[in-house]
């Protein structure tokens, strides 16, 4: 696998200036485009009919508050470019390189996925084998809800398992930091409860931090290695992945870093500049953009059969859906044909991280910002990737000149209701949260709807794009794009709802 990196010769940048990024040398293959002109055409995943909605990387960047951005693009299954963009830390002038690490949220579960895998591949662990009575320093009570119940890794890596524990808090400079038994236990420095299970293993979808976790405690029994030593050994090593680490806190020593930022772009956890993640396996994985696209494009040939981080069958599992989640082994997976992909968002306090791979076509993207709001950065900045490569992804969605009768909208007005006999394998992620609550939609005063939950003061404009399908732009998805579609009956009565993410739709029926 050829690693081309483009960020060396980078200059030193102020927000008013975005970073200029020179190659090496010429590529050893033929690019589909330059991928550096994306800096020019960030926009946004909904345009207006007629419009052509365009910005610079610098002027998102200052829009959002994010001082520091790193990009890596990957092209039929080689990193083709990396490069930093700004500042590690506002008001300096160290600039951010392909080198530069940032904490990856969770992200970091691929990077855990792949070594639990790299493992299996050695025959050292079996993904199917229970959990619960192979891990040693850890385990339910006796009286727990389902304690009798097998749980595996597969259930684990797919969210599957039924452990609680979605996330957690970052530490903050001088805080005591929870031991890995007092995170699963939910005692002494952990601000958690205890991990536990919410429903039979296997028969449902709960995103779980805590089942990470418990996976976390099994390497380590394993590899009779702590942690960052088992990845590093596993993994990063083999990977030639030289900047990644599950260290945490961070060493200073390790140099070339993306500091924190909040929602405002200020300086956060100082007096050091970034948290401490100790959750290492679900949220501690500090990586570069050079280092992080080596993983996907390592993970896309191994599915290829192209050498690769993996086996090409177990390759195949990892990017196989496990229902009713959305995930595979690890990884969200999306599209069919040209369009599949494995992707996966990382957030912490301070750090928003993106990752995707086209397993057929090879392509594939890094994005790490170190601002709190850089979510919605990502998400531009993957349009304009995607625009840039000629990608058959994320095409701009027009939104047309739609004229919704005034008795249509007046019929839409009301509260819904999850339909419960609608199958979870359609449903996948749609369980839990906002996904169970009844939604209710109301008139938004300047002609059109809202959305938003029953009881609640925040709704939502819903933008149409036809007389019964609305769009829901500020329900933001980094793939895909949140859908509202009304079900009317001849009678005209509107007889229910249903709502669509990328991968996964759920029915709602008028209250």
């Amino acid at each position: 696998m050829r690693i081309l990196d483009f960020a060396d010769a980078a200059k030193p940048f102020v927000l008013s200036a975005i970073l200029a990024v020179t190659a090496l040398g010429a590529p050893a293959l033929a690019l589909q485009s330059d991928p550096s002109g994306f800096t020019d055409s960030l926009r946004p995943r909904l345009v207006p009919e007629g419009t052509d909605i365009q910005y610079t990387l610098e002027q998102r960047m200052e829009h959002y508050g994010v001082p520091g951005v790193a990009v890596a693009v990957i092209e039929n299954g080689d990193v083709v470019y990396a490069a930093g963009f700004g500042v590690q830390q506002a008001g300096g002038t160290v600039p951010v390189d392909a080198d530069t690490v940032f904490s990856a949220g969770s992200v970091s579960k691929i990077a855990t996925a792949s070594l639990i895998l790299r493992l299996a591949a050695e025959g050292r662990i079996d993904l199917d084998a229970n959990v619960l009575e192979t891990v040693e320093g850890w385990s339910l009570p006796a009286d727990a809800d389902f304690a009798g119940t097998p749980v595996s890794l597969r259930m684990i890596l797919s969210h599957t398992a039924g452990f609680n524990l979605h996330g957690f808090p970052d530490f903050e400079p001088g805080e005591a930091l929870p031991s890995l038994t007092e995170t699963l236990t939910g005692t002494g420095a952990a601000g958690n409860d205890p991990l536990r299970l919410l429903f039979e293993p296997g028969t449902g979808y709960k995103y779980s931090g805590g089942g990470y976790e418990l996976a976390q405690l099994l390497v380590t029994e394993t590899a009779g290695l702590d942690f960052p030593a088992a990845a590093r050994t596993h993994l990063f090593d083999p990977l030639g992945m030289t900047r990644s680490t599950f260290a945490n806190p961070l060493p200073e020593a390790h140099g070339n870093i993306a500091r924190a930022h909040d929602d405002d772009g200020r300086p956060a956890a100082l007096p050091r500049g970034y948290e401490s993640m100790p959750e290492m396996a679900a949220a501690g994985l500090w990586t570069s953009s050079q280092d992080l696209g080596t993983l996907v494009a390592s993970l896309i040939d191994s599915y290829r059969g192209e050498g690769g981080a993996l086996p090409r069958p177990l390759a195949a599992e990892m990017l196989t859906r496990v229902a009713p989640s959305e995930h595979g082994l690890g990884p969200r997976l999306s599209g069919r044909g040209e369009d599949f992909i494995f992707h996966h968002a990382g957030s912490n306090s301070s750090y928003q991280a993106w990752i995707e791979g086209h397993p057929v076509t090879g392509d594939g993207l890094v994005v790490l910002t170190n601002g709190a709001r850089g979510r919605a950065l990502m998400g531009e900045i993957r349009n304009a990737v995607a625009d840039t490569m000629g990608w058959a992804i994320n095409a701009p969605i027009v939104v047309p000149e739609v004229t919704v009768p005034p008795a249509a909208l007046e019929a839409y007005v009301g509260v819904y209701g999850v339909d419960l006999d609608f199958t979870t394998d359609h449903r996948n992620q749609m369980v839990g949260w906002i996904f169970e609550s009844d939604l209710e939609v109301r008139a938004d005063g300047h002609g059109g709807v809202a959305i938003g939950r029953a009881g609640r003061d925040r709704f939502d404009p819903l933008v149409p794009l036809s007389p019964t399908r609305f769009a829901m732009p500020s329900f933001a998805q980094l793939v895909g794009v949140s859908e509202i579609e009304f079900h009317r009956n001849a009678r005209g009565e509107t007889t229910g709802l249903t709502f669509r993410l990328d991968n996964a739709e759920s029915h709602y029926l008028r209250r």
